[in-house]
């Protein structure tokens, strides 16, 4: 049940946030996939009210 809740706020951030930040720089993850216990995150930052994002990497081991 967490990993569902996880996706979807990372699916409402990734909406929200470079609307939300056109004017301020910030940075955040987002989850690329959770299989197997792994979990692998991608950076995302939004720097002038341009967003872009980095290759998903393994970041832990998560209860997907």
């Amino acid at each position: 049940m967490t990993g569902v809740l996880e996706r979807l706020g990372d699916r409402v951030l990734g909406r929200l946030v470079p609307k939300a930040t056109a004017s301020a720089d910030t940075s955040y993850y987002v989850t690329c996939s959770c299989t197997n216990m792994v979990r692998k995150r991608k950076l995302c930052h939004v720097v002038g009210g341009t967003s872009g994002c980095t290759g998903c990497i393994y970041v832990d081991v998560w209860v997907c």
